[in-house]
């Protein structure tokens, strides 16, 4: 009795599946799914009991099998971007370092210092003191008194002469101008760079170049610049 319900049980479960997939194949090929879905459910309800007669897990194999399976979606490729071949120059600022050097510096100054002394022994001032001295002496006494007067006269008319000659020598001044220089720490400022402030695919961003850039863009390649 037991092997008859369990034959036809596995012949109800056959038919069951069968009418399904039979169902399926209609339903898609129809051009109204809803009366495809009408006709098979009273074969569905008509299998049930069959598909209960089973065992629970003869049941579940049964029911997974009969299940259609889902179909996977298969997701579209991504776009690649697009990027641009050159960036716009916002801003360019100079980068300065301040430092120091050493320059020489150089001014004019007056100076007074003795003019060049020709006759360095005062020969002309001595003879001429001697002579006018002599001739005073002369004018003193006579006879021997005379000469004696003559000659002192002329020496100290020379000594004297020597003397004024010496004094106008040394007041005998010029006055000149002279260069002096001298080395002095300067400071200075020079330009080390260049900060660029760039736009590069709608964003923006800050370079450091050796050289201030030729032009209004820079050159780019897949969102880099080329520099």
């Amino acid at each position: 009795m037991k092997q008859s319900v369990l034959i036809a049980s596995v012949l109800g479960g056959g038919i069951a599946l069968g009418a399904v997939g039979v169902a399926g194949i209609q339903a898609m090929k129809s051009s109204k799914p809803e009366a495809a879905i009408v006709a098979s459910a009273p074969l569905a309800q008509a299998s049930a009991p069959a598909i209960q007669a089973l065992s629970p897990s003869a049941a579940s194999s049964t029911l997974a099998q009969a299940a259609p399976q889902a179909s996977t979606p298969v997701a579209a490729a991504a776009p690649k971007p697009v990027h641009a071949t050159h960036a716009k120059i916002l801003g360019v600022t100079p980068i300065r370092e301040a430092g120091t050097e050493p320059k020489q510096v150089c001014h004019q100054e007056q100076v007074v210092h003795q003019a060049p002394v020709q006759d360095e022994n005062r020969i002309a001032g001595s003879v001429l003191g001697g002579v006018v001295g002599g001739l005073l002496g002369n004018q003193v006494g006579g006879g021997n008194g005379k000469k004696a007067a003559t000659v002192i006269g002329a020496l100290a008319g020379g000594y004297a002469g020597n003397r004024v000659q010496e004094g106008m020598q040394q007041r005998d001044q010029v006055t000149g101008t002279r260069t002096i220089c001298n080395t002095e720490e300067t400071k200075t400022e020079k330009i080390v760079g260049y900060n660029v402030r760039y736009s590069l695919d709608g964003k923006t961003g800050t370079v450091r170049m050796d050289e201030k850039p030729k032009g209004k863009t820079l050159p780019a390649k897949d969102g880099k610049l080329l520099i």
